[in-house]
């Protein structure tokens, strides 16, 4: 699966500023100092100091432990815990903002960040229900492009392929620009995943690596495609429904063949 956890919380760090100024300008109980710990701590994650502001957030929560900044707070931290490889704490940080927040654009936010753990984690059907969940309320604008893209390949992996196509084209329609278009269109249209075994460069070859897998026929077959270097021949194997079931196929597949993959 393409793009990572770190990528993502770095674009929501990015929004820290004035996601914070929205949401303690009008119902804030905290005093300038308080405000201004938590401008700095977003100042220091965007800075990629984790630790130093993680420090800091916990200094505010002692500080303010009953406020109506809490959820901010905290949130801030499961971003920290994200870069310094703490996931299990950063779900924690995440759920516990969840719990206490009540403005709406935090809510938006921290089940975004539960999404993006249960994807980094590969538990599909909880992605899939937070994204499902919630994409629509997101601003229609980069870089939350990667979270439509992300929901696509949650529902390729639990087998709802024709669903996996609607989020495919609502990215072609939305964000006609996005950096990630060659990969939207490469997955776009699919129907089941497969063993890929190999690419060369004449027909001749191919067939010489089918012989040696003909164990496998009927569910092996070969595919001409046209790339960058021109005509290449494409073994695959298997049409299956669902990503578990070709991560099964995959690992009988690999002590014979290191390289074999699955694709899309």
């Amino acid at each position: 699966m393409p793009r990572s956890q770190g990528m993502f919380a770095r674009i929501l760090c990015l929004l820290l500023p004035i996601f914070l100024l929205v949401c303690t300008s009008c119902r804030s109980q905290i005093t300038e100092q308080g405000k201004r710990q938590l401008r700095s701590s977003a100042k220091l994650i965007r800075k990629g100091s984790y630790l130093v502001a993680a420090d800091e957030l916990g200094k505010f929560l002692e500080a303010y432990p009953r406020s109506d900044e809490v959820g901010e707070a905290h949130y801030m931290i499961g971003l920290c815990r994200i870069h310094i490889s703490q996931p299990d704490r950063a779900e924690d940080a995440f759920n516990f903002a969840l719990a206490v927040a009540d403005v709406p654009i935090l809510k938006h936010y921290v089940r975004l960040a539960l999404a993006n753990l249960a994807f980094e984690r590969r538990d599909y059907p909880t992605a899939g229900e937070f994204y499902g969940s919630y994409l629509d309320d997101l601003p229609r604008r980069e870089p939350f492009h990667l979270a439509y893209y992300r929901y696509a390949l949650v529902l390729q992996a639990l087998g709802q392929w024709k669903q996996a196509d609607v989020q495919f084209a609502r990215i072609l329609r939305l964000f006609p620009e996005a950096d990630i278009l060659p990969s939207v269109r490469k997955h776009l249209g699919w129907t089941h995943y497969a063993i890929e075994l190999g690419r060369f460069a004449s027909f001749e070859l191919a067939s010489r690596q089918r012989r040696e897998f003909a164990d496998l026929s009927p569910q092996l077959r070969c595919q001409a495609r046209r790339g960058p270097v021109g005509w290449q021949y494409v073994n695959l194997y298997g049409e299956f429904p669902d990503l578990e079931r070709a991560k099964d196929a995959l690992a009988a597949i690999k002590p014979r063949l290191a390289k074999a993959r699955i694709v899309p």
